[in-house]
């Protein structure tokens, strides 16, 4: 026989024993849950995760969708040294209201797509003040804009404070 049979420290017959069975297992764990879980049973009809998912993202672009102004959608998309952004216009008469500006960090359009509308462009950068360019072509307007090259560092100085010794 060999030694570590005798220092286990259950006797032999012990682990024989059907000790926890299935129903008592099951009981138990519906005791733990109860009340755990939402009663919303739509969540988990589906045991697929990624179906579960997809539908929670449908949803979440569908409340996104219904957000948004109806009649204007600008495309803002950059290149390594501008920003670009594309929104239609309805007729090449309606070119001479629309009013553009921008900041650094902005774009405002004004009178689009109805007189007196103004609309906000986050751009994804910072870009430079001047020097954009708009060009209209086929009922698609196009403004271009340098980006920032140069970002302006402040030094900030450190104010050493001394404290007095506690006597």
């Amino acid at each position: 026989m060999l030694p570590w049979n005798k220092m286990f420290p259950f006797p032999k017959d012990y682990m024989k024993q059907d000790i926890f069975k299935q129903t008592d297992v099951e009981n138990w764990m519906s005791k733990a849950m109860q009340g755990k879980l939402p009663p919303n049973a739509q969540t988990f009809g589906s045991t697929d995760f990624f179906a579960q998912s997809f539908d929670l993202l449908r949803s979440a672009q569908a409340k996104k969708n219904k957000k948004k102004k109806p009649g204007f959608e600008a495309k803002v998309f950059e290149t390594h040294e501008e920003v670009f952004v594309r929104f239609s216009v309805a007729s090449e008469d309606q070119l001479s209201q629309i009013k553009t500006s921008h900041n650094t960090t902005t774009l405002f359009i004004d009178n689009i797509p109805s007189h007196g509308a103004k609309q906000t462009i986050p751009l994804p950068c910072m870009v430079k003040g001047n020097s954009s360019k708009a060009k209209y072509q086929d009922g698609i307007v196009e403004i271009r804009i340098p980006k920032e090259t140069i970002v302006p560092i402040t030094k900030v100085p450190i104010e050493i404070i001394k404290t007095k010794p506690k006597k």
